[in-house]
């Protein structure tokens, strides 16, 4: 839910394990395939994709193919 979001994670991060996060207002450059300009949402699996989920979750805008602000 938008309650708990904090960010998108900046690495592959199994359960249970540690690693860096993008917290929103913040940068993130690991991403691939993105549309500039297009706002993404959280999905379920934790992906992201530009279609709204259940419940809706805005991730951020990306600002290019590999950059998203994360909101």
């Amino acid at each position: 839910t938008s309650e708990n979001y904090i960010g998108i994670a900046a690495e592959a991060i199994s359960n249970g394990a540690t690693g860096k996060i993008t917290v929103v207002g913040g940068t993130n450059s690991s991403q691939t395939g993105l549309t500039a300009g297009q706002t993404y949402y959280v999905q379920a699996d934790g992906g992201i994709k530009t279609v709204p989920s259940t419940p809706s979750v805005i991730a951020g805008t990306s600002v290019a193919a590999t950059k998203i602000l994360v909101r």
